[in-house]
């Protein structure tokens, strides 16, 4: 089966036979991840370009909606859509110009500040999110409930070793 990755897996067992006991499954199934979350993002962004957007401002956006009154602070929500601030303030800035969030200053401390998702941000996400299932949907469609059930606990697993 050849696809997008081929390559790169030839080049990783080309590499292996130059060092012995090299970890070559390892190196192809971390690679392939890699690969895969290079992938989802060209596949999940397409759709959004031709709003100035990509993955992550668009979870952003749906991250503000599942909010009390759509608001929260930067730092949280570079907590949630696993980014720096830096590049949190960035993506507040791009979805400011374009009308999506405000930023409010709280009255009692100037320092604290909250991104407001705007009534243009919110009907955008209320138009948007039905699409966005759907290429859910159909990215998932060649596999089983019970596949998707193990892949989803292999995932987990592997992300609690990342974790510790």
């Amino acid at each position: 089966m050849s696809d997008s990755f081929t390559p790169y897996e030839s080049a990783i067992k080309t590499i292996s036979k130059r060092f012995s006991g090299a970890p070559v499954r390892e190196a192809v199934l971390t690679r392939l991840m890699m690969h895969m979350g290079s992938s989802l993002g060209v596949h999940f962004d397409a759709e959004l370009k031709q709003h100035g957007l990509n993955y992550t401002t668009w979870t952003s956006l749906v991250v503000l909606y599942s909010q009390p009154e759509g608001r929260m602070q930067p730092s949280e929500l570079a907590t949630y859509i696993l980014t720096s601030r830096t590049h949190c303030s960035r993506i507040a800035d791009d979805l400011d110009k374009k009308g999506f969030v405000k930023r409010l200053s709280n009255e009692d401390d100037r320092r604290e500040v909250h991104l407001q998702l705007t009534a243009k941000g919110t009907a955008f996400v209320k138009k948007h999110h039905p699409s966005r299932r759907k290429q859910y949907r159909d990215l998932w469609s060649a596999f089983t409930a019970a596949e998707m059930t193990q892949f989803e606990g292999l995932l987990r697993k592997l992300l609690q070793q990342l974790d510790e």
